[in-house]
């Protein structure tokens, strides 16, 4: 277009505008891992397994927007780096991460009609952004895109504790086990049943606090308010879904005046201080087999998901000064499921 220029770009009104750009040079990105473990074995069938692992990932990729204006009082847009345009989103490398992790596994091989697995994980995993795409609230582009050292704390997919044990149990009555059923109706019904099941214990993802609405920072992406002295976000004595997190550790400066705020400024929460709902879930199995002759097997299987019927929250809101601050108000996962299949092999 003849009325395009470097002072109007791309729009005949002067609106700023929004541009995709590539870094050039930009590093590649890896990842660096170390372990170390000991196993050990504890009867015929059964062994344990303690081990160490790490890794550090450098130069990872995560999205940014360069040209915003710092947080200030007067128009936005007159105070970018470079007025006549809007942000500039680049997927670049500046991200890294460190993991470090205590993992332990405990197996019982399938023997006498029994098999055990159980593992624990006590892990840490920290970065300063943890994807291109981020989940579960995680802020997708730094509040301040000139220094990331702001955003370092644990990943959005960080938990601390993760304990996992499954089974298999084979019931010892019908033929060819150890309680064997000669009758074959009283085979048919008793023996061939087989009983499964995994239990997950977890604790919670973090998540971020944001400030309420209203033009409280005016520059920057993100609003993180400021933390309240001597309270923590998760120091709470009864937490309950309408205050699942003390509510208290935070405070966005002027709350429902943002008019007034003469310093405007980046709020000095951390990304990913708050720690999300854990996870507590057991499924189970019931399989019966039907041998009908040495070659023609009929199995019928009924699985229950979440069998307790234990909710499984979803995280709470964290934006200051909404109806959802604090409250969770929806799962994460279906209530119990019960699930029934039934397979003939020849």
């Amino acid at each position: 277009m003849p009325n395009l220029s470097w002072q109007v770009p791309f729009t005949q009104k002067g609106a700023p505008t929004f541009i995709l750009i590539n870094q050039f040079g930009e590093k590649t990105s890896y990842v660096a891992q170390w372990s170390f473990g000991v196993q050990r074995e504890l009867t015929k069938n059964m062994s344990l397994e303690l081990n160490y692992m790490g890794s550090t990932g450098v130069h990872l990729r995560r999205l940014q927007t360069y040209n915003n204006a710092p947080p200030g009082a007067a128009n936005q847009t007159a105070r970018r780096p470079f007025p006549q345009f809007g942000g500039f989103q680049v997927m670049n490398a500046p991200g890294h991460s460190s993991y470090n992790s205590l993992q332990s596994r405990l197996q019982h091989r399938f023997a006498n009609g029994f098999t055990l697995l159980g593992s624990y994980a006590w892990s840490k995993s920290i970065d300063n952004g943890s994807g291109v795409r981020t989940t579960d609230g995680d802020p997708l582009t730094p509040m301040d895109d000139y220094n990331l050292g702001r955003e370092r704390g644990r990943s959005a997919f960080d938990f601390r504790h993760r304990f996992t044990g499954s089974f298999l149990y084979e019931l010892p009555f019908g033929k060819g086990r150890r309680m064997a059923i000669s009758h074959p109706v009283a085979n048919m019904i008793f023996g061939g049943w087989q009983i499964g099941g995994i239990f997950t214990v977890q604790t919670g993802f973090p998540l971020t606090a944001f400030c309420g609405p209203g033009n409280i920072q005016n520059g920057g992406n993100y609003c993180a308010p400021d933390v309240v002295p001597g309270q923590s976000p998760n120091n709470i004595s009864t937490r309950t879904v309408q205050r699942f997190f003390n509510t208290d550790a935070f405070v966005d400066r002027l709350g429902q005046n943002p008019a007034a705020i003469t310093d405007f400024r980046y709020g000095n929460s951390g990304r990913n201080t708050i720690t999300g709902p854990g996870l507590t879930s057991f499924d189970a199995s019931l399989t019966k087999v039907f041998a009908i002759t040495e070659r023609h097997r009929l199995e019928f299987r009924s699985e229950f998901f979440n069998l307790p019927n234990h909710p499984i929250f979803a995280p709470p809101g964290t934006t200051l000064r909404t109806a959802n601050y604090g409250v969770i108000s929806a799962t994460k996962v279906d209530s119990r499921q019960l699930q029934f299949a039934l397979k003939y092999q020849f």
